[in-house]
């Protein structure tokens, strides 16, 4: 088993089992749409927030294994969120059914944080792979970046649609709590390194 999750072709296979379950259980019955926008959209942010982890785990713990594994998974990781969240916005129209009604909501600030969210998703989403990030150079991080106010925009979209704050805090405080963590290093090693040149100089 650990040998076959190491073939990339299994990983990304083993990323899409909650996507290709959901689509088998839409394609028995339409009638989960509405059931099927919750976890999808959950699922989506899960896979986020692991891609998001790698940075600060990195900088925290250093060069590891474990982590130089993921690390060569996080373009993997970052194209099932966006799958995901495609899923997610597809149960979403179906069960809505009226694109009338889908135009009025989408200027509802709970919703289009969602669809603002999603089109960093897919914009990254796109230009993951090595063509991309070779012609777009320094623009390519810039755009990976975007993942932050994402987050942030996801966040939202959660609260304001659901109405409650522990499901969003459960799943974000994991990542919450190692940027901090990560920030305050960083701190601490500016610190250092002033007090250093202070005392050299």
């Amino acid at each position: 088993m650990l040998r076959l999750i190491n073939v990339h072709g299994f990983f990304w296979l083993l990323l899409a089992v909650p996507a290709i379950g959901m689509t088998i259980g839409f394609l028995r019955d339409p009638v989960t749409a509405f059931d099927l926008i919750h976890p999808s959209g959950e699922f989506s942010v899960r896979f986020m927030i692991m891609a998001m982890m790698i940075s600060p785990l990195r900088a925290l713990f250093g060069r590891q294994r474990w982590l130089d594994w993921l690390l060569a998974r996080r373009r993997a990781l970052g194209v099932a969120a966006c799958l995901c969240g495609l899923l997610h916005l597809a149960f979403y129209l179906y069960d809505m059914g009226d694109w009338g009604m889908i135009a009025e909501e989408a200027l509802i600030f709970s919703i289009w944080t969602g669809y603002a969210a999603l089109a960093i998703f897919v914009a990254m989403g796109v230009t993951s792979n090595n063509a991309s990030q070779r012609a777009m150079r320094a623009n390519w991080k810039r755009l990976q970046r975007l993942v932050y106010p994402a987050a942030l925009l996801i966040a939202l979209h959660w609260v304001y649609v659901d109405g409650e704050t522990m499901g969003m805090i459960v799943h974000f405080a994991p990542l919450l709590l190692l940027e901090t963590a990560r920030v305050m290093l960083m701190f601490k090693r500016r610190s250092a390194r002033s007090g250093t040149g202070a005392v050299t100089g």
